[in-house]
């Protein structure tokens, strides 16, 4: 048996641990290790046969779990390696980069709603539990009735609109693990066509807007205010295109555009700002983009 054979397989092995390990004891990372978690499975799928990647992501599973827990062992499997495996397959296959990034996105929607209610039925979570819970650890500083009031009214909601948060959550991901993991097969050599940039980005303005205006008329129907949630996403996400675009046109500053990505999660204004923008762009066309209508 030739070592070198299993060469990218045991390359491959190792970074899913090492990142499994950073996730697991350094969890403020725990966002750059989801966007990279998917990586080095997507390489190996360019390199080897489905069994021998699927054969990787099965002892994988086997050692994190071992290493780290049952859930970690399951996020291995309808987790990242899901996302990477089905990723790597669709960019083997030569599908089109945004049929590509449109696969990754619905990849990780499945993978994130299997691994919630999957987990969620391992570890035994009872909402009305951890309603108790969360009651009893405010009450002795709020009146009890006060508080019992304002976190049921909390996880109603929550639970009411866990399908855009889902949709929001898995959109965000399943593109950076497409952009990053792309990039990583450019760096690797592998002659990879990459969708445009962000900053190029535009989504159909009839189908937003209507659908913004019906949800708004009807945001009391559960299904309604989550298209809603998801259409101003949409929205925010063109806003933030725009940004991008006229700050490449300034200069191609890292630090300014991480700033200010920065400052849309710390400063509430900033994402609504971009909401209208994105709007406004899906009408007049900011950007002068020809194949965008405007």
């Amino acid at each position: 048996m030739d070592i070198r054979n299993y060469k990218d397989s045991i390359r491959t092995l190792a970074y899913i641990i090492l990142l499994t390990a950073v996730n697991y004891f350094i969890p403020f990372l725990s966002m750059a290790v989801m966007i990279l978690w998917p990586v080095p499975i997507v390489y190996l799928v360019q390199k080897k046969e489905s069994n021998a990647v699927i054969t990787v992501i099965v002892i994988a599973a086997l050692i994190n779990g071992f290493l780290f827990g049952t859930v970690m062992g399951l996020m291995t499997v309808i987790g990242f390696g899901l996302v990477g495996f089905v990723i790597g397959n669709v960019i083997k296959e030569g599908l089109s980069p945004l049929k590509t990034l449109i696969t990754a996105v619905i990849t990780v929607i499945i993978s994130q709603a299997l691994i919630f209610y999957v987990s969620s039925g391992m570890l035994n979570l009872n909402y009305q539990t951890l309603l108790q819970q969360a009651v009893e650890s405010l009450s002795s500083e709020f009146d009890q009735q006060s508080v019992e009031q304002l976190v049921t009214a909390q996880m109603s909601l929550i639970r009411m609109i866990f399908p855009a948060l889902l949709a929001v959550s898995a959109t965000v991901t399943g593109i950076l693990n497409y952009y990053v993991s792309a990039w990583y097969l450019r760096r690797r050599g592998l002659n990879i066509e990459l969708y445009k940039a962000v900053s190029s980005w535009y989504f159909p303005r009839w189908i937003v807007s209507i659908l913004i205006v019906i949800s708004l008329l009807l945001t009391s129907n559960p299904i309604f205010l989550n298209i809603n949630i998801f259409m101003f996403f949409l929205a925010f996400l063109q806003g933030f295109s725009v940004l991008m675009y006229y700050l490449s046109t300034k200069g191609n500053s890292f630090l300014l555009k991480s700033f200010l990505i920065f400052l849309i999660f710390i400063f509430p204004p900033v994402p609504i700002i971009l909401i209208l923008l994105g709007m406004l762009d899906m009408w007049f066309n900011f950007r002068k983009q020809t194949n965008q209508p405007g």
